[in-house]
């Protein structure tokens, strides 16, 4: 299993072919799997490698700035949940005004057949490509050099469509648990660990406040059950894959209590040494919205109601274990 930064630099990768499918997969979702899965079912079945091409940046962002959406997770966490899924290898394409500038026929030809080889190629029903969005379905089946699958949309139990849209809506509404069941897992959100106020740690609460490494969607403002993955290494030292897993209570948005105070992520780690947290990588794995952001009628009143959050966060954390 492997990935690779862009189709030019492919030289007879497959030289048997290979099953591809294409998208952005934003938050590799339950409306995703379907795709994923009938490209590694073809695959193995015809004997040749299962490929996935994912664009990054998002094409909004080259073609739409304006109305680019943040992303449900990191290119990191979106290129390890394809391999999860049965693909082999996973091609990031950097999406440039040059590559979209490629008309549907130049797509075909220098992408599809000049660089992977493809045998076939598994999209869904309304997959557009090319300059203008020009190419579908219809055009794939005409180029008659591969055979092409279309896999439906799937929906949810409602009836509903299960797309990235629909997942950001939900969690930008609050919904945060009907998001995570749409996509199959918690929520990723990935920041590096900054300096702050240092107003947690006087608290006994120590916190580490975050900033993300890529443009990612936040939940609204409100205390979080999570689970923290801390990489060991900082973003100045060695690169280390080496992890540790935590309960966190996570405060997102102006803690109302402190007029002065920033609106930004913090995550205190249940049971972490006090550590220097500073350029350390952390990724939050939001479970559940324990209650809204609210000032409080004394410094006490916020410091008991912040035990209650670490102990709902604990115990929360230690049943999504137990069930693993």
């Amino acid at each position: 299993m492997s990935w690779i930064v862009g189709v030019e630099g492919i030289r007879s990768a497959f030289p048997d072919g290979c099953a591809v499918t294409m998208g952005v997969f934003d938050g590799v979702h339950r409306g995703h799997t379907a795709l994923l899965e009938a490209t590694a079912r073809w695959a193995r079945t015809h004997g040749v490698p299962a490929v996935a091409v994912t664009f990054d940046p998002h094409p909004a962002a080259l073609l739409a700035p304006q109305h680019c959406p943040p992303m449900l997770c990191t290119l990191a966490h979106r290129v390890e949940r394809l391999l999860q899924q049965g693909i082999d290898y996973v091609i990031v394409q950097p999406f440039t005004a040059a590559f979209a500038q490629l008309s549907a026929q130049e797509f075909i030809e220098r992408v599809l057949i000049r660089r992977l080889q493809a045998r076939a190629v598994v999209v869904g029903d309304d997959f557009r490509f090319g300059r203008g969005r020009e190419g579908s379905v219809e055009t794939l089946r005409a180029a008659g050099l591969f055979e092409v699958i279309v896999v439906a949309s799937i929906s949810d139990e409602s009836g509903e469509r299960i797309s990235s849209t629909r997942i950001r809506a939900l969690i930008q509404a609050g919904e945060l648990e009907r998001a995570i069941a749409l996509l199959g897992e918690p929520l990723h959100w990935t920041g590096v660990a900054v300096r702050g106020d240092r107003r947690g740690r006087g608290f006994g609460y120590p916190t580490a406040n975050l900033v993300p490494i890529e443009p990612l969607i936040t939940p609204p403002s409100g205390v979080y059950a999570c689970r923290a993955q801390v990489c060991l290494s900082s973003l100045r030292a060695a690169k280390s894959d080496e992890e540790q897993v935590y309960p966190a209570a996570v405060s997102v948005g102006k803690p109302p209590m402190f007029e002065n105070a920033r609106g930004r992520i913090e995550a205190h780690l249940i049971g972490f040494a006090d550590r220097d947290l500073y350029g350390r990588v952390l990724t939050l794995q939001f479970l559940k919205r324990l209650r809204p952001q609210h000032p409080f009628n004394s410094v006490d009143a916020l410091l008991k109601q912040m035990a209650e959050d670490v102990e709902q966060t604990r115990q929360l954390v230690q049943e999504v274990q137990s069930r693993r």
